[in-house]
């Protein structure tokens, strides 16, 4: 038997492998930063695409179980269909492989220019570099190319420990035993395969130990193939755990893994050993390399993919089967915000990010019910109240939600860019909840004019629709900067919103000119100069929305007080030339 030592030296090292493999990981997917995001979102409707997204998310972020994870995620949240999941699932299990194509450079042998591709150099080498450039980087980026190197070596060291700790079990009778009995009786190694995978919950992890065990000269061809065939099933653990208790739709996600793999094992079973016992594989007995195990491992679930590939629709309409459709399904907007994608914290904040745009459109489409009903003669004044209160139940739960879930975001380690997006949504996603408070305001202003039988004239209805219009452009501005990042949009911004204040004077003095000319009474003023009050107020709030979606696009940091710190911002020649074109638009 392994004596204690050993069994504490495999768990060291097993320890060192998977530090090494997150770290590696991490860094990679803060290098993509926003980049990560943006792979993600190019995916479509067309399954392969899917695929190649699942491939490089997968081989970026190193772990086949977080990008499904995700995937569940993001079909949890609406944001992609479970037909688009299955092109991720089917990529993820084909980038999963890159690790133990990595691990595969320890069995480079030879003097020369090749002893420096070689790991008892590469990886000393790796993480020399990656402490110099974590230590005196001076930008994220260096640093993040730091612990990229670092993971580099410490999963390599890792690996190297675990192959130290099991080298002296190959003379064990019973190791050979044991592997023997599972080349012979495959269901036995895929049990074992499945087990261990389903316990480190992680494929890579898995592989790296058996590669460990294949340097140790104790694997045979006949025991590996049943133990990499099994881990393709364990690493589905981490997705069913992640559909329990999520929408219907995430846990058809995480059964659409399980088929596939499954499946994919249950096929190579029957096509591996059946040729086996007909013709005989060449080399079926004989040792196994760790190069061996990661082809292997790339060919298994590439093959699978395109076996399995035109099937995709025929295993979502199984997924559907396992879990039926039922009329209590949950489409709130409010599963944007998924639990399990803060393990990415570049795809956590581009939902906030949606979220965001969601509240905003919300707000929109409250601030246009509402002002509606200030020209359509209380016609089903009920019913538009109550979708107006409503709406702004929606944007009060999605203001607490966002907040609670930036706070959470927040605690992950942020890239400069990330820290400033999130900083900005958490200045903005309050003026956001006022645009709707407003908003409510404007309607209860309606019902009051409603109750006394009151209507504008149609020269102070003309005005108020002139400034209602540019009020609707600027949260129109707002949307359009954040959805389609779009600098352009937030830099009009701010002349919309000087030339609402000026709209706003000069409505006031209006009113004022038409109390003393008695062209209206009293009760009719007040709702005239409540409802100008309002308007003006959601155009502040605009004004705050467009600073951060502008510093969000131009720089690295976040300022709520920037124009006031450079007041010269309003003086450039591009700011007077749109607010001139605003002014002629509204003001005339």
């Amino acid at each position: 038997m392994m004596g204690i030592r050993d069994i504490v030296s495999l768990l060291g090292g097993l320890g060192l492998f998977l530090y090494g493999m997150n770290t590696m990981g991490d860094g990679l997917e803060k290098s993509t930063g926003k980049g990560m995001q943006r792979i993600i979102e190019a995916l479509t409707g067309n399954v392969v695409k899917g695929v190649l997204v699942g491939l490089v998310v997968t081989a970026l972020i190193q772990s086949s179980s977080a990008t499904t994870v995700m995937a569940v995620g993001f079909v949890n949240s609406g944001v992609m269909t479970l037909t688009q999941a299955v092109g991720i699932i089917f990529g993820a299990n084909i980038g999963t492989t890159v690790t133990a194509q990595i691990l595969r450079l320890s069995d480079i042998q030879g003097v020369g220019i090749l002893s420096f591709f070689k790991t008892d150099f590469l990886a000393p080498a790796a993480i020399a570099a990656g402490a110099g450039f974590v230590m005196f980087g001076k930008n994220k980026r260096i640093k993040n190319l730091g612990q990229i190197f670092m993971g580099f070596g410490i999963l390599f060291i890792g690996m190297d420990v675990m192959e130290e700790s099991v080298s002296g079990i190959k003379d064990k009778p019973w190791i050979g035993a044991a592997f023997s009995s599972m080349g012979k009786i495959p269901v036995l190694g895929i049990a074992a395969g499945t087990v261990i995978t389903a316990l480190l919950q992680s494929s890579s992890a898995s592989v790296g130990i058996l590669q460990a065990l294949a340097a140790g000269g104790v694997i045979s061809v006949a025991s590996a193939v049943p133990i990499i065939l099994g881990q393709n099933i364990g690493t589905c653990v981490t997705a069913i755990i992640s559909g329990i208790g999520a929408e219907k739709n995430a846990k058809r996600t995480a059964a659409v893994h399980l088929m596939f793999n499954v499946l994919g094992v249950f096929l190579a079973t029957v096509v591996i050993y059946g040729f086996n016992s007909i013709a005989g594989i060449p080399g079926w007995n004989d040792q196994i390399t760790r190069g061996g195990i990661a082809d292997f491992h790339t060919v298994f679930n590439l093959l699978n993919a395109l076996v399995l590939l035109p099937f995709n629709k025929l295993l979502v309409r199984i997924a559907y089967i396992f879990v039926p459709e039922k009329s209590d399904t949950d489409n709130t907007p409010y599963n944007l915000l998924e639990e399990r994608l803060l393990q990415t914290p570049s795809v956590a904040i581009g939902q906030c990010v949606r979220m965001l745009i969601f509240l905003m459109k919300t707000a929109l489409d409250n601030y246009r019910n509402s002002t509606g009903m200030i020209f359509d003669n209380g016609r089903h004044i009920s019913d538009k109240l109550q979708r107006v209160s409503e709406t702004e139940e929606i944007i009060d739960i999605g203001e607490s939600e966002l907040t609670q879930y930036l706070v959470r975001v927040s605690e992950k380690d942020l890239s400069a860019g990330e820290n400033n997006t999130v900083s900005g949504m958490f200045h903005i996603i309050t003026d956001v909840e006022r645009i709707g408070d407003c908003s409510v305001n404007i309607s209860e202003i309606a019902e009051y004019m409603y109750e006394v039988s009151a209507t504008f004239s149609d020269d102070a209805a003309e005005k108020l629709k002139n400034m209602m219009s540019a009020v609707d452009e600027v949260i129109r501005l707002c949307i359009r900067a954040y959805e389609d990042d779009d600098i352009e949009s937030a830099q009009r911004i701010q002349p919309l919103e000087a030339v609402v204040d000026v709209m706003r004077t000069d409505l006031r003095q209006y009113h004022i000119s038409s109390l003393v000319g008695q062209r209206y009474d009293f009760r009719l003023g007040v709702a005239f100069l409540d409802i100008v009050n309002n308007l003006e107020r959601i155009s502040d709030h605009c004004s705050n929305i467009g600073m951060a979606a502008e510093q969000r696009l131009r720089s690295a940091t976040f300022d709520p007080h920037e124009y006031t710190k450079n007041p010269d911002i309003i003086n450039t020649p591009e700011y007077k030339r749109l607010y001139n074109e605003y002014k002629t638009k509204y003001c005339n």
